[in-house]
């Protein structure tokens, strides 16, 4: 049940693209992200000639960007396949986000939104995923804390409390909790948000297909064509 209620909310939610993308635009192919401009810092050049840290930016990825991170048909498994991936942004991703994670959603810059499920009859599993791109890491972690503490509520509201799980993706922050055989997944990698809501399998495949979106949302990041 509450796969179908999660389902027909992020359906509404993402149907604003139809608004959002007024200029009638297609996706491009991804290109090296630039994340909008901070303040403070300078060189981070050694001055001693000892090696240090570069001060790399954090992951991001533009709104054109977001149609290369979702995953494509057969990037988690050869059965699993899906609708084309919808982006919204503006005024529409900020109605958007705060109606899907109850947060008011600072610096949020784009949403992209991706449903699949396993073709033919081979099985019953979907994935759902839902990226978030913020316009700093702070900005993106506030949102992921808050998403995930509404994803338990939600949870005990149609259910008994979804148990946390372990799953490790390769994400900076990452929330895990199983509700039978839906799993809610809730990551950020640098400014990116990263939600998976799956169900009708089991928790290996989720972390699989977690990895897998953690992997195309850095490669984008680095001007990298996941699909190569």
């Amino acid at each position: 049940m509450k796969a179908v209620i999660r389902g027909a909310a992020v359906v509404a939610v993402m149907a604003l693209a139809l608004t959002g993308c007024k200029d009638g635009s297609t996706p491009a192919k991804a290109t090296a992200a630039t994340p909008p401009a901070t303040t403070g810092g300078g060189s981070s050049a050694p001055a001693d000639g000892e090696g240090v840290t570069p001060n790399l930016p954090p992951v991001w990825v533009d709104t054109t960007g977001l149609y290369a991170a979702l995953p494509s048909d057969g990037s988690i498994g050869d059965v699993m396949v899906g609708g084309d991936p919808v982006v919204v942004q503006g005024e529409d991703a900020v109605k958007g986000c705060s109606e899907l994670t109850t947060s008011p959603c600072a610096g949020i810059q784009a949403i992209g939104n991706r449903d699949m499920e396993a073709r033919g009859s081979a099985d019953e599993a979907r994935v759902e995923f839902t990226l978030f791109t913020f316009a700093t890491a702070e900005e993106a972690s506030s949102t992921m804390k808050i998403l995930a503490e509404h994803e338990r509520k939600e949870s005990a509201e149609h259910d008994e409390p979804a148990k946390p799980v372990t799953l490790d993706a390769g994400a900076d922050e990452t929330q895990a909790m199983q509700d039978g055989d839906s799993f809610e997944v809730v990551m950020r990698i640098g400014a990116v948000v990263a939600h998976l809501h799956a169900g009708d399998t089991e928790l290996g495949n989720v972390e699989y297909a977690a990895k897998v979106q953690i992997a195309r949302v850095t490669s984008v990041s680095n001007g990298i064509n996941p699909d190569r």
